[in-house]
């Protein structure tokens, strides 16, 4: 997260960050397997995992959240135009879905070998 923060100090986006996670971690591990928007076959239909990542025999799933202020900036040449997120009541109910989405991921795991992350 250090290094990525050093390249990448601002997203435009939840899906943005997500891209950008994922492609460092790739960097830094060739030998992972790592899937975005993943659809977990024990969830409910639309329950899908942010991040998913297989290695051998390890599975680690991974939910991001992005919420941001408005701000318009620019950061190396790049212009950023985020949206204020503050108002959004239905927003406080999302990190606690992930969480509980986690929860399904590892209990439903063979082996209890998912690892959980938010």
């Amino acid at each position: 997260m250090a290094h990525l923060a050093a390249t990448r100090p601002l997203f435009h986006s939840e899906a943005d960050f997500q891209h950008a996670l994922a492609w460092r971690l790739q960097q830094q591990h060739p030998q992972i397997s790592i899937r975005l928007e993943y659809r977990y076959p024990h969830l409910p239909k639309y329950g899908y995992v942010d991040i998913w990542i297989a290695d051998g025999e390890h599975r680690v799933a991974i939910e991001l959240k992005y919420k941001t202020r408005g701000l318009q900036a620019i950061v190396k040449d790049e212009a950023f135009d985020l949206k204020d997120q503050s108002a959004q009541d239905l927003g406080r109910y999302d990190t606690p879905k992930d969480l509980q989405r986690l929860e399904q991921v590892v209990a439903s795991a063979p082996s209890r070998q998912a690892s959980c992350c938010s």
